[in-house]
Protein backbone atom coordinates (compact mmCIF):
# COMPACT_ATOMS: atom_id res chain seq x y z
CA UNK A 1 0.00 0.00 0.00
CA UNK A 2 1.83 3.36 -0.75
CA UNK A 3 1.97 6.02 1.63
CA UNK A 4 -0.94 8.06 0.40
CA UNK A 5 -3.35 5.41 0.53
CA UNK A 6 -2.10 4.65 4.26
CA UNK A 7 -2.21 8.71 5.27
CA UNK A 8 -6.31 8.62 3.63
CA UNK A 9 -6.92 5.64 5.81
CA UNK A 10 -5.64 6.50 8.83
CA UNK A 11 -7.74 9.67 8.44
CA UNK A 12 -11.05 7.64 7.97
CA UNK A 13 -10.29 5.60 10.58
CA UNK A 14 -11.84 6.82 13.67
CA UNK A 15 -13.29 10.25 14.16
CA UNK A 16 -16.81 9.69 12.40
CA UNK A 17 -19.09 10.06 15.19
CA UNK A 18 -17.03 13.19 16.24
CA UNK A 19 -17.04 15.00 12.79
CA UNK A 20 -20.56 14.18 12.19
CA UNK A 21 -20.74 15.93 15.73
CA UNK A 22 -19.42 19.02 14.99
CA UNK A 23 -21.06 19.52 11.67
CA UNK A 24 -24.54 18.82 13.21
CA UNK A 25 -23.50 20.54 16.35
CA UNK A 26 -23.17 23.86 14.23
CA UNK A 27 -26.32 22.70 12.30
CA UNK A 28 -28.57 22.51 14.84
CA UNK A 29 -27.35 26.05 16.04
CA UNK A 30 -27.89 27.00 12.51
CA UNK A 31 -31.43 25.82 11.99
CA UNK A 32 -32.64 26.67 15.37
CA UNK A 33 -32.55 30.27 15.18
CA UNK A 34 -34.88 30.10 11.35
CA UNK A 35 -36.99 27.72 13.45
CA UNK A 36 -37.56 30.08 16.28
CA UNK A 37 -37.98 33.12 13.86
CA UNK A 38 -40.24 31.06 11.22
CA UNK A 39 -43.42 32.03 13.39
CA UNK A 40 -42.56 35.62 13.17
CA UNK A 41 -41.33 35.25 9.64
CA UNK A 42 -45.08 33.99 9.11
CA UNK A 43 -46.38 36.79 10.35
CA UNK A 44 -44.50 39.86 8.79
CA UNK A 45 -44.78 38.37 5.91
CA UNK A 46 -47.66 36.75 3.23
CA UNK A 47 -47.50 33.59 1.59
CA UNK A 48 -47.54 35.26 -1.51
CA UNK A 49 -43.89 36.62 -0.53
CA UNK A 50 -42.87 33.42 0.35
CA UNK A 51 -44.24 32.23 -2.11
CA UNK A 52 -41.82 34.83 -4.55
CA UNK A 53 -38.96 33.48 -2.74
CA UNK A 54 -39.87 29.81 -2.70
CA UNK A 55 -39.50 30.97 -6.79
CA UNK A 56 -36.47 33.08 -6.19
CA UNK A 57 -34.61 29.82 -4.62
CA UNK A 58 -35.76 27.53 -6.48
CA UNK A 59 -33.70 29.19 -9.72
CA UNK A 60 -30.78 29.60 -7.45
CA UNK A 61 -30.45 26.52 -6.64
CA UNK A 62 -30.86 25.15 -10.07
CA UNK A 63 -27.70 27.27 -11.18
CA UNK A 64 -25.55 27.13 -7.31
CA UNK A 65 -25.40 22.96 -8.14
CA UNK A 66 -23.95 23.99 -11.41
CA UNK A 67 -22.04 26.83 -10.52
CA UNK A 68 -18.32 25.10 -10.13
CA UNK A 69 -19.13 22.59 -13.15
CA UNK A 70 -19.48 20.09 -10.10
CA UNK A 71 -15.49 20.19 -9.52
CA UNK A 72 -15.93 20.72 -6.15
CA UNK A 73 -17.22 17.32 -5.34
CA UNK A 74 -13.67 15.69 -6.72
CA UNK A 75 -11.88 17.78 -4.32
CA UNK A 76 -11.52 14.90 -1.45
CA UNK A 77 -10.79 12.47 -4.44
CA UNK A 78 -7.09 12.95 -5.19
CA UNK A 79 -4.31 10.94 -2.94
CA UNK A 80 -2.21 14.02 -3.95
CA UNK A 81 -2.68 17.64 -2.35
CA UNK A 82 -1.39 19.76 -5.27
CA UNK A 83 -4.19 18.00 -7.25
CA UNK A 84 -6.45 18.91 -5.15
CA UNK A 85 -5.64 22.09 -4.82
CA UNK A 86 -5.63 22.98 -8.31
CA UNK A 87 -9.33 21.22 -8.42
CA UNK A 88 -10.42 23.79 -5.78
CA UNK A 89 -8.63 26.51 -7.87
CA UNK A 90 -10.48 25.60 -10.72
CA UNK A 91 -13.96 25.53 -8.95
CA UNK A 92 -13.58 28.60 -8.03
CA UNK A 93 -12.53 30.55 -10.92
CA UNK A 94 -15.86 28.64 -12.52
CA UNK A 95 -17.93 30.29 -9.53
CA UNK A 96 -16.47 33.50 -10.23
CA UNK A 97 -16.96 33.23 -14.04
CA UNK A 98 -20.86 32.24 -13.96
CA UNK A 99 -21.50 35.13 -11.71
CA UNK A 100 -20.33 37.62 -14.28
CA UNK A 101 -22.16 35.74 -16.96
CA UNK A 102 -25.24 35.55 -15.07
CA UNK A 103 -25.16 39.54 -14.65
CA UNK A 104 -24.56 40.04 -17.75
CA UNK A 105 -27.39 38.66 -19.31
CA UNK A 106 -29.79 38.94 -16.44
CA UNK A 107 -29.20 42.53 -15.66
CA UNK A 108 -30.39 44.54 -18.77
CA UNK A 109 -33.22 43.20 -19.17
CA UNK A 110 -34.43 41.84 -15.49
CA UNK A 111 -38.63 41.93 -16.75
CA UNK A 112 -38.08 39.57 -19.41
CA UNK A 113 -36.80 36.76 -17.50
CA UNK A 114 -39.00 37.21 -14.37
CA UNK A 115 -42.12 36.88 -16.60
CA UNK A 116 -40.29 33.93 -18.04
CA UNK A 117 -39.79 32.46 -14.17
CA UNK A 118 -44.22 32.98 -14.11
CA UNK A 119 -42.87 35.83 -11.29
CA UNK A 120 -43.08 39.45 -12.77
CA UNK A 121 -42.75 40.42 -9.09
CA UNK A 122 -39.62 38.98 -9.33
CA UNK A 123 -38.02 41.79 -11.65
CA UNK A 124 -36.96 44.10 -8.91
CA UNK A 125 -35.04 41.97 -7.32
CA UNK A 126 -33.13 39.98 -10.20
CA UNK A 127 -30.08 41.57 -9.64
CA UNK A 128 -28.98 39.56 -6.29
CA UNK A 129 -29.41 36.26 -8.12
CA UNK A 130 -26.16 36.46 -9.88
CA UNK A 131 -24.09 37.72 -6.75
CA UNK A 132 -25.75 34.60 -4.93
CA UNK A 133 -25.34 31.89 -7.10
CA UNK A 134 -21.61 33.06 -7.33
CA UNK A 135 -21.61 33.45 -4.11
CA UNK A 136 -22.84 30.21 -3.21
CA UNK A 137 -20.59 28.55 -5.55
CA UNK A 138 -17.33 29.71 -3.61
CA UNK A 139 -18.65 28.54 -0.49
CA UNK A 140 -19.69 25.25 -2.25
CA UNK A 141 -15.78 24.58 -3.23
CA UNK A 142 -14.57 26.05 0.50
CA UNK A 143 -17.08 23.15 2.54
CA UNK A 144 -15.24 20.54 0.17
CA UNK A 145 -11.63 22.16 0.73
CA UNK A 146 -12.52 22.28 4.27
CA UNK A 147 -13.95 18.95 4.05
CA UNK A 148 -10.65 17.50 2.30
CA UNK A 149 -8.74 19.35 5.43
CA UNK A 150 -10.63 18.25 7.91
CA UNK A 151 -11.70 21.89 9.07
CA UNK A 152 -14.92 20.32 10.08
CA UNK A 153 -15.48 23.58 12.71
CA UNK A 154 -15.18 25.90 9.60
CA UNK A 155 -17.95 23.95 7.67
CA UNK A 156 -20.11 24.03 10.84
CA UNK A 157 -19.44 28.25 11.88
CA UNK A 158 -20.45 28.90 7.84
CA UNK A 159 -24.10 27.10 8.65
CA UNK A 160 -24.35 29.15 12.13
CA UNK A 161 -23.56 32.59 10.36
CA UNK A 162 -25.62 32.08 7.34
CA UNK A 163 -28.27 31.65 9.92
CA UNK A 164 -27.48 34.38 11.54
CA UNK A 165 -26.83 36.79 8.88
CA UNK A 166 -30.43 35.61 6.84
CA UNK A 167 -32.42 35.26 10.22
CA UNK A 168 -31.53 38.57 11.16
CA UNK A 169 -32.12 40.59 7.82
CA UNK A 170 -35.30 38.96 7.41
CA UNK A 171 -36.48 39.83 10.35
CA UNK A 172 -35.15 43.31 10.74
CA UNK A 173 -36.34 43.99 7.19
CA UNK A 174 -39.82 42.41 7.79
CA UNK A 175 -40.13 44.84 10.37
CA UNK A 176 -39.46 47.87 8.33
CA UNK A 177 -42.12 46.86 5.77
CA UNK A 178 -40.26 45.70 3.03
CA UNK A 179 -42.06 42.94 2.08
CA UNK A 180 -40.74 39.75 0.23
CA UNK A 181 -37.34 41.31 -0.81
CA UNK A 182 -36.37 41.81 2.68
CA UNK A 183 -36.53 37.84 2.50
CA UNK A 184 -34.62 37.96 -0.75
CA UNK A 185 -31.88 39.95 0.72
CA UNK A 186 -31.66 38.07 3.71
CA UNK A 187 -31.10 34.88 1.70
CA UNK A 188 -28.31 36.43 -0.08
CA UNK A 189 -26.95 38.11 3.11
CA UNK A 190 -26.61 34.30 4.53
CA UNK A 191 -25.07 32.90 1.65
CA UNK A 192 -22.53 35.60 2.02
CA UNK A 193 -21.83 35.42 5.44
CA UNK A 194 -21.52 31.63 5.47
CA UNK A 195 -18.43 31.69 3.22
CA UNK A 196 -16.72 34.67 4.85
CA UNK A 197 -16.91 31.95 7.86
CA UNK A 198 -15.74 28.98 5.92
CA UNK A 199 -13.23 30.96 4.11
CA UNK A 200 -12.00 32.89 7.26
CA UNK A 201 -9.39 30.00 9.01
CA UNK A 202 -7.96 29.32 5.70
CA UNK A 203 -6.98 32.53 4.67
CA UNK A 204 -5.49 32.99 8.39
CA UNK A 205 -3.65 30.01 7.57
CA UNK A 206 -2.16 31.52 4.65
CA UNK A 207 -4.12 29.57 2.34
CA UNK A 208 -0.89 27.52 1.35
CA UNK A 209 -2.92 26.15 -1.44
CA UNK A 210 -2.30 29.04 -3.74
CA UNK A 211 0.96 28.15 -4.60
CA UNK A 212 -0.19 24.50 -5.79
CA UNK A 213 -2.47 26.22 -8.00
CA UNK A 214 -1.20 26.96 -11.77
CA UNK A 215 -3.09 26.95 -15.31
CA UNK A 216 -1.56 23.89 -16.52
CA UNK A 217 -2.54 22.30 -12.92
CA UNK A 218 -6.00 23.05 -13.48
CA UNK A 219 -6.40 22.30 -17.08
CA UNK A 220 -5.46 18.63 -16.17
CA UNK A 221 -7.30 18.30 -13.19
CA UNK A 222 -10.21 19.13 -15.59
CA UNK A 223 -9.49 16.62 -18.18
CA UNK A 224 -8.98 14.40 -15.31
CA UNK A 225 -11.81 14.76 -13.97
CA UNK A 226 -14.34 15.88 -16.52
CA UNK A 227 -16.93 13.61 -15.83
CA UNK A 228 -17.83 15.62 -12.89
CA UNK A 229 -18.81 18.64 -15.61
CA UNK A 230 -20.22 16.17 -18.00
CA UNK A 231 -22.56 13.78 -15.75
CA UNK A 232 -22.70 15.16 -12.44
CA UNK A 233 -23.80 18.33 -13.48
CA UNK A 234 -26.56 16.87 -15.48
CA UNK A 235 -27.40 14.74 -12.49
CA UNK A 236 -27.22 17.71 -9.97
CA UNK A 237 -29.29 20.15 -12.81
CA UNK A 238 -32.30 17.45 -12.91
CA UNK A 239 -32.56 17.07 -9.65
CA UNK A 240 -32.73 21.11 -9.21
CA UNK A 241 -35.08 21.36 -12.09
CA UNK A 242 -37.30 19.32 -10.11
CA UNK A 243 -37.63 21.80 -7.28
CA UNK A 244 -37.96 24.74 -10.03
CA UNK A 245 -40.49 22.83 -12.45
CA UNK A 246 -42.33 22.12 -8.99
CA UNK A 247 -42.59 25.63 -8.21
CA UNK A 248 -43.65 26.82 -11.74
CA UNK A 249 -46.35 24.09 -11.97
CA UNK A 250 -47.71 25.42 -8.32
CA UNK A 251 -47.66 28.86 -9.38
CA UNK A 252 -49.09 28.27 -12.84
CA UNK A 253 -51.69 25.89 -11.49
CA UNK A 254 -52.28 26.88 -7.74
CA UNK A 255 -50.96 30.55 -7.59
CA UNK A 256 -48.49 32.41 -5.47
CA UNK A 257 -50.08 31.41 -2.17
CA UNK A 258 -49.76 28.02 -2.79
CA UNK A 259 -46.47 28.09 -3.88
CA UNK A 260 -45.95 30.15 -0.23
CA UNK A 261 -47.40 27.00 1.62
CA UNK A 262 -45.53 25.09 -0.38
CA UNK A 263 -42.39 26.63 0.26
CA UNK A 264 -42.80 27.19 4.29
CA UNK A 265 -43.85 23.38 4.31
CA UNK A 266 -40.44 22.23 2.35
CA UNK A 267 -38.22 24.56 4.22
CA UNK A 268 -39.94 22.58 7.76
CA UNK A 269 -39.50 19.48 6.17
CA UNK A 270 -35.81 20.33 5.12
CA UNK A 271 -34.79 20.69 8.35
CA UNK A 272 -33.62 17.40 9.49
CA UNK A 273 -31.78 16.80 6.12
CA UNK A 274 -30.06 20.00 6.60
CA UNK A 275 -29.02 19.49 10.78
CA UNK A 276 -27.90 15.70 10.44
CA UNK A 277 -28.18 14.67 6.79
CA UNK A 278 -25.40 17.08 5.58
CA UNK A 279 -23.24 16.53 8.05
CA UNK A 280 -23.71 12.95 7.22
CA UNK A 281 -22.77 13.05 4.11
CA UNK A 282 -19.62 15.16 4.27
CA UNK A 283 -18.10 12.84 6.28
CA UNK A 284 -19.37 9.78 4.69
CA UNK A 285 -18.08 11.09 1.60
CA UNK A 286 -14.95 11.65 2.68
CA UNK A 287 -13.92 7.81 4.32
CA UNK A 288 -15.81 5.88 1.68
CA UNK A 289 -13.26 8.09 -0.64
CA UNK A 290 -10.49 6.65 1.45
CA UNK A 291 -11.75 3.60 2.02
CA UNK A 292 -12.62 3.11 -1.58
CA UNK A 293 -8.59 4.02 -2.46
CA UNK A 294 -7.38 1.36 0.19
CA UNK A 295 -9.51 -1.39 -1.62
CA UNK A 296 -11.77 -1.90 1.46
CA UNK A 297 -14.76 -3.09 0.46
CA UNK A 298 -17.43 -0.57 0.95
CA UNK A 299 -21.15 -2.53 1.55
CA UNK A 300 -20.76 -2.81 5.39
CA UNK A 301 -20.62 0.51 5.69
CA UNK A 302 -23.31 1.19 3.20
CA UNK A 303 -25.43 -0.85 5.43
CA UNK A 304 -24.59 0.59 9.06
CA UNK A 305 -25.19 4.33 7.10
CA UNK A 306 -28.83 2.93 5.58
CA UNK A 307 -29.85 1.67 8.96
CA UNK A 308 -28.45 5.15 10.87
CA UNK A 309 -30.44 7.45 8.81
CA UNK A 310 -33.60 5.58 8.98
CA UNK A 311 -33.53 5.75 12.36
CA UNK A 312 -32.46 9.68 12.54
CA UNK A 313 -35.27 10.25 10.07
CA UNK A 314 -38.18 7.98 11.33
CA UNK A 315 -39.70 9.91 14.17
CA UNK A 316 -39.61 13.15 12.83
CA UNK A 317 -41.84 11.23 9.62
CA UNK A 318 -43.88 9.37 12.38
CA UNK A 319 -44.63 12.95 13.91
CA UNK A 320 -45.30 14.67 11.23
CA UNK A 321 -47.81 12.32 9.62
CA UNK A 322 -49.79 12.37 13.06
CA UNK A 323 -49.66 15.90 13.82
CA UNK A 324 -48.71 18.08 10.69
CA UNK A 325 -51.27 20.25 10.44
CA UNK A 326 -52.11 21.04 14.34
CA UNK A 327 -48.39 21.65 14.71
CA UNK A 328 -48.17 24.31 11.51
CA UNK A 329 -51.41 26.31 12.57
CA UNK A 330 -49.89 26.07 16.60
CA UNK A 331 -46.55 27.29 15.55
CA UNK A 332 -47.09 29.45 12.30
CA UNK A 333 -50.61 30.88 13.23
CA UNK A 334 -54.21 28.98 11.90
CA UNK A 335 -53.60 30.75 8.46
CA UNK A 336 -50.30 27.71 7.77
CA UNK A 337 -52.99 24.92 8.61
CA UNK A 338 -53.11 24.33 4.68
CA UNK A 339 -49.14 23.54 4.79
CA UNK A 340 -49.21 20.97 7.17
CA UNK A 341 -51.69 19.40 5.47
CA UNK A 342 -48.98 19.46 2.64
CA UNK A 343 -46.36 17.90 5.41
CA UNK A 344 -48.55 15.25 6.45
CA UNK A 345 -49.25 13.92 2.77
CA UNK A 346 -45.29 14.00 1.86
CA UNK A 347 -43.76 13.05 5.16
CA UNK A 348 -43.20 9.33 3.64
CA UNK A 349 -41.04 10.97 0.32
CA UNK A 350 -39.29 12.86 3.26
CA UNK A 351 -38.60 9.92 4.99
CA UNK A 352 -36.87 8.42 1.97
CA UNK A 353 -35.59 11.26 0.45
CA UNK A 354 -33.70 11.99 3.65
CA UNK A 355 -32.08 8.68 3.40
CA UNK A 356 -31.19 9.13 -0.13
CA UNK A 357 -29.08 12.23 -0.07
CA UNK A 358 -26.29 11.46 2.03
CA UNK A 359 -26.03 7.77 -0.12
CA UNK A 360 -26.38 9.90 -3.16
CA UNK A 361 -22.44 10.23 -2.76
CA UNK A 362 -21.54 6.30 -3.52
CA UNK A 363 -22.31 6.88 -7.12
CA UNK A 364 -19.26 9.25 -6.81
CA UNK A 365 -17.06 7.19 -4.69
CA UNK A 366 -17.19 4.37 -7.22
CA UNK A 367 -17.49 6.30 -10.75
CA UNK A 368 -21.24 4.97 -11.17
CA UNK A 369 -22.48 8.60 -12.02
CA UNK A 370 -24.00 7.47 -15.27
CA UNK A 371 -26.26 5.20 -14.05
CA UNK A 372 -27.05 7.55 -10.75
CA UNK A 373 -28.03 10.44 -13.68
CA UNK A 374 -30.09 7.99 -15.31
CA UNK A 375 -31.93 7.09 -12.01
CA UNK A 376 -32.16 10.65 -10.90
CA UNK A 377 -33.98 11.28 -14.89
CA UNK A 378 -36.52 8.32 -13.71
CA UNK A 379 -36.92 9.62 -10.33
CA UNK A 380 -37.56 13.16 -11.36
CA UNK A 381 -39.90 12.62 -14.12
CA UNK A 382 -42.03 10.12 -11.98
CA UNK A 383 -42.13 13.03 -9.51
CA UNK A 384 -43.57 15.49 -12.06
CA UNK A 385 -45.58 13.11 -13.94
CA UNK A 386 -47.52 12.31 -10.50
CA UNK A 387 -47.86 16.10 -9.46
CA UNK A 388 -48.95 17.35 -12.91
CA UNK A 389 -51.64 14.22 -13.24
CA UNK A 390 -53.16 15.23 -9.75
CA UNK A 391 -53.05 18.55 -10.34
CA UNK A 392 -54.52 18.42 -13.79
CA UNK A 393 -57.17 15.61 -12.52
CA UNK A 394 -59.04 18.61 -10.26
CA UNK A 395 -57.24 16.67 -7.19
CA UNK A 396 -56.62 18.76 -3.95
CA UNK A 397 -53.11 19.35 -3.63
CA UNK A 398 -53.17 17.42 -0.37
CA UNK A 399 -54.36 14.43 -2.23
CA UNK A 400 -51.90 14.66 -5.14
CA UNK A 401 -49.25 14.56 -2.52
CA UNK A 402 -50.32 11.73 -1.08
CA UNK A 403 -50.09 9.82 -4.45
CA UNK A 404 -46.52 11.58 -5.17
CA UNK A 405 -45.35 9.95 -1.50
CA UNK A 406 -46.44 6.38 -2.63
CA UNK A 407 -44.97 6.90 -6.00
CA UNK A 408 -41.92 7.27 -4.69
CA UNK A 409 -41.03 5.56 -1.97
CA UNK A 410 -41.28 2.50 -4.66
CA UNK A 411 -38.55 4.49 -6.62
CA UNK A 412 -36.34 5.27 -3.30
CA UNK A 413 -36.19 1.38 -2.81
CA UNK A 414 -35.58 0.57 -6.26
CA UNK A 415 -32.77 3.16 -5.75
CA UNK A 416 -31.27 1.83 -2.76
CA UNK A 417 -31.42 -1.88 -3.78
CA UNK A 418 -29.53 -0.66 -6.62
CA UNK A 419 -26.47 1.49 -4.98
CA UNK A 420 -25.99 -1.57 -2.34
CA UNK A 421 -25.66 -4.00 -5.02
CA UNK A 422 -23.05 -1.31 -7.14
CA UNK A 423 -20.89 -1.22 -3.88
CA UNK A 424 -20.86 -5.24 -3.60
Amino acid sequence: MTLALVRLKRLADGGFARNVATLAGGAALAQFLPLIAAPLLTRLYTPADFGLLSVYVAWLSALAVIATGRYELAIVLPSCDKRSANLFGLSLAIAASLAVLLGVVLWPASGFWADLMREPALAPWLWLLPLTVGLAGLAQAYTQWNNRRQRYRANAAGRLAQAVAMTALQLGLGFAGLGAGGLLIGQTAGVAASLIAQALPDWLAGAAWRRDVDLEGMKAVAREYSEFPRVNAANALVGAAQDTLTVTLLLTMSGSATVGFYGLMMRMLKLPAALVGQAVAQVAYRDLAAAHAAGEPLAPQIRKLFVLLTLLALPGAIVMAAFGPALFALVFGEGWREAGEYARALSPYMLCHFVASPLGMVPLVIRRQKAALAFTVVGNGLFLAVLWSGLASGWPLASTLWALSAAMAVYFFSYFAWIYKAVR
